[in-house]
């Protein structure tokens, strides 16, 4: 029988931003450490740089991780395909805000 896997993830706007080591975003976004750091080498996450210590990362990082692993482990994609879709989408992301700014005469 053919299981479908689904991963709901629910953003929420907090008045502050937190920031998560290596670790922690692994560990929110049910990856290895290693595979978090070939995704920033990659492109594919940011994070920030902070003096001396290892890179940061934030709650929105931390969904993007996981639309990441969801489209590689239970989709298939490998990592130049997921690049294509992370691109299109904020393409399309990007589209959408034009049009809602044009129809509201913004």
């Amino acid at each position: 029988m053919n299981e479908s896997h689904f991963t709901r993830i629910i953003i929420q706007d907090n008045q502050g931003t937190t920031y998560y080591s290596e670790q922690e975003t692994a560990e929110f976004s049910q990856m290895e450490v290693q595979m978090l750091r070939r995704l920033r080498h990659a492109g594919l996450i940011q994070g920030i740089e902070v003096a001396d210590e290892e890179p940061r990362y934030n709650d929105a990082d931390v969904a993007l991780l996981r639309r990441i692993r969801r489209l590689h482990r239970d989709l298939g994609i490998n990592l130049a395909g997921i690049e294509v879709i992370l691109r299109l989408s904020a393409h399309i992301e990007a589209l959408q805000r034009e049009l809602e700014q044009r129809q509201h005469g913004v």
